[in-house]
């Protein structure tokens, strides 16, 4: 049984929530150059035909011109470690929020995969959702 001020601390930290978001955003990685991270929305993780699909949000840190986040659908080939952004939309302010610029939306394309071993950013962020949704999309 939850005592009273066990059920008020869960009331009170319920209201910090953010409302209406079926996101669960986990911090993936830190760029190594340090001028931006990514996050990873679990909730988004699931197959598609050909592909798994995920949704990310590109935090930027300093205070050079442009945007403050990106929120990108990308595709992943785990069997392939390979990537490629689906939509992009940038936003002026962090966490997708802030006036959002034009979206971008690409086809599945062949041409479009870009390997694990093209940076190490991208190595990360294909093995990062690809151990995420081998756990979670693994069946009985």
């Amino acid at each position: 049984m939850i005592s009273r001020a066990a059920a008020a601390t869960l009331v009170g930290l319920a209201a910090f929530q953010p409302v209406a978001r079926a996101e669960q955003w986990a911090y993936a990685m830190q760029t190594g150059h340090g001028n931006h991270s990514i996050q990873v929305d679990v909730d988004s993780i699931a197959q598609q035909t050909g592909y798994i699909g995920a949704r990310l949000l590109y935090e930027y840190y300093g205070s050079a011109p442009g945007p403050r986040s990106t929120l990108v659908d990308g595709a992943f080939d785990c069997k392939g470690s390979r990537f490629q952004v689906l939509s992009r939309t940038e936003y002026a302010a962090p966490e997708a929020k802030g006036t959002a610029g034009a979206t971008t939306r690409s086809d599945l394309a062949a041409e479009r995969w870009k390997a694990a071993s093209a940076d190490p950013e991208t190595f990360a962020i294909i093995d990062w959702v690809c151990g995420v949704a081998a756990h979670r999309l693994a069946g009985p």
